[in-house]
């Protein structure tokens, strides 16, 4: 094999080993992909070693080391985080705002409950049962459930149904839970969604 495939390859391994690390945060993988990343490592201590004439394949091999190194920061950040405790996914938070933190993984969006109306006027019993839902389907995926009350969650809901109604125009809403990516969704959505 010659060093332009050789630096292909380790740039291949180094996607894959990226995409292992996010299925180990996520929690889908149970152990550190640590066989991988030592052949990485081993293939960029060999070639350290050499010296590179070929200025392209200096500066591709250099590139692809720094993009490495940069990851390899990441995940030492990520590692040393998930031991203290403090990890959380960012950016993944549910459509509400609400905290979440890492769970198991879903393989697809999993419709669980619509709730026909939720009306200004509508019974708090609804609120209730949305509420019920959406605290079992976070024990279930392992997401944390304090500080989550019927209060809290009503009034993130009546804040996030107003602006629905105004953009919609419209008082009929329905209110989904459901489970995507392994996180616990709760969506506001007009009954009659123009399309």
């Amino acid at each position: 094999m010659g060093m332009a495939e050789d630096i292909d390859l380790l740039d291949s391994k180094i996607a894959r080993l990226k995409v292992e690390y996010e299925q180990y945060f996520m929690k889908v993988l149970k152990r550190e992909p640590v066989k991988l990343r030592d052949e990485i490592e081993k293939t960029i201590l060999f070639y350290s070693n050499k010296n590179l004439t070929n200025t392209s394949y200096k500066f591709k091999y250099n590139s692809v080391v720094a993009k490495y190194n940069s990851y390899k920061q990441y995940w030492s950040r990520v590692l040393r985080e998930i031991d203290e405790g403090t990890f959380t996914r960012k950016g993944e938070g549910d459509s509400l705002g609400l905290k979440t933190s890492p769970g198991k993984t879903a393989p697809e969006r999993t419709p669980i409950a619509a709730v026909p109306s939720a009306r200004p006027d509508a019974p708090n019993s609804e609120i209730e049962e949305v509420y019920r839902q959406y605290i079992d389907k976070r024990k279930e995926c392992n997401e944390p459930t304090e500080g989550i009350t019927v209060d809290t969650l009503a009034r993130t809901i009546e804040k996030y149904k107003k602006q629905v109604e105004e953009q919609y125009r419209t008082k009929e809403i329905d209110l989904k839970v459901y489970v995507k990516d392994g996180k616990t969704r709760l969506t506001i959505t007009p009954r009659n969604k123009p399309r």
